[in-house]
């Protein structure tokens, strides 16, 4: 075999390795799949679908973000984190959801302790005795 299909081949190998690195840093944090879809409810972000991509857009705002479409997952995670650490509050086995005058608007019950520890991990909270 000659030295140029080496070569070939090397870059081939190289750029699947760099396009599989890229695809899996442009994948969202696993989440807890049903306190995640329940807490969405709440959030003020949502994705607009567009021609180049998504487009983050907060509700009762005219602010929108359209990140890289790399990056735009891991954007609205922490839009979603920052919101989270100044709306929520986690009492015994419930996460209390506030609005922005801090008034109660939720409360959704924990089914089990993993739930609890990936709002906790997920949102940076701390639990209130």
């Amino acid at each position: 075999m000659k030295i140029s299909n080496w070569f070939i081949g090397g870059l081939v190998i190289v750029f699947f390795a760099l396009s599989f690195k890229t695809f899996q840093d442009a994948q969202p944090e696993k989440k807890s799949d049903r306190i995640y879809q329940e807490i969405r409810k709440y959030s003020p972000y949502t994705l607009e679908k567009r021609v180049g991509g998504f487009r983050i857009m907060m509700e009762g705002s005219s602010e929108k973000e359209e990140p890289p479409i790399t990056e735009v997952f891991t954007r609205l995670d922490q839009l979603d984190q920052g919101w989270g650490q100044e709306h929520f509050s986690i009492k015994d086995q419930i996460l209390i959801i506030n609005n922005d005058e801090k008034k109660e608007v939720a409360q959704i019950k924990f089914e089990t302790e993993e739930e609890k520890l990936w709002v906790i991990k997920f949102y940076m909270l701390e639990e209130k005795k």
